[in-house]
């Protein structure tokens, strides 16, 4: 699968950021947890995506990005550069479904 973005980022489980990657394919966006061996990576095919948006980490840092999923549930991470995440994730998307 080719990839198209890739870095090292958090997934927010509720306050608490785990470490890991994450990594934009032209099917999915997948979250592979760093020293926690307990969790099995998150996967999110493109085609559940419904909105990428932002949120600020502790409400004032702006590295936040929040996916939002067709069926009402969300995936927060915390990445470097959200504004290119979420133009990637949405590129992505568009070529996938052309939506």
């Amino acid at each position: 699968m080719e990839v198209i973005r890739t870095e090292g980022a958090s997934c927010m489980e509720g306050f608490i950021a785990r470490a890991g990657s994450l990594t934009l394919n032209q099917d999915a966006i997948v979250f592979e947890y760093k020293d926690y061996k307990q969790f099995q990576p998150v996967s999110v095919p493109l085609v559940d995506i419904d909105k990428v948006d932002y949120f600020r980490t502790l409400s004032i840092i702006p590295n936040g990005l929040s996916v939002f999923l067709r069926s009402g549930d969300m995936i927060h991470f915390i990445v470097d550069d959200r504004k290119s995440w979420q133009d990637a994730i949405l590129k992505a998307k568009k070529a996938k479904t052309g939506v």
